[in-house]
């Protein structure tokens, strides 16, 4: 059979084991604690692209695509004027530009804001009043 659990343990052990056990507890602590700091700064968008709403984003998505559909059927028309054959480039530069709109769109749906860093290495602009001189 097992032994029995003495209420008398050694108090030295005991207390050694809660500060190895205190130790490790603060240092994740600490460890979550710059984790969540590093994620809140790189979550942050540069200052250009804060008052851009989920609206005027879905907006310029939807221009994009828009846009690529009418130029790739008003140039459909112009060739099917030109060469009067009235529905064949017509259709085939109306899927093309559907084509476009929709290529358009990812990329302008996948493209993200400088971050701080990245701004911070672009090249300042060159002031207007040192040429006036």
């Amino acid at each position: 059979m097992a032994k029995p659990i003495s209420g008398k343990g050694n108090k030295d052990e005991d207390q050694s084991k809660f500060d190895d056990i205190s130790a490790r507890l603060n240092d994740l602590s600490s460890r979550i604690a710059a984790e969540k700091g590093q994620k809140a700064q790189a979550e942050k968008q540069s200052p250009s692209y804060q008052g851009a709403s989920d609206y005027s984003k879905g907006y310029r998505l939807a221009s994009e695509f828009v846009a690529g559909v009418l130029v790739g059927a008003l140039v459909g028309y112009g060739l099917d004027y030109v060469f009067h054959t009235l529905p064949l480039f017509l259709i085939i530069f109306l899927l093309a530009g559907f084509g476009a709109g929709i290529v358009n769109m990812s990329r302008a749906g996948n493209r993200t804001p400088p971050t701080p860093e990245e701004l911070a290495k672009m090249p300042k602009p060159a002031d207007d009043e040192d040429e006036d001189k």
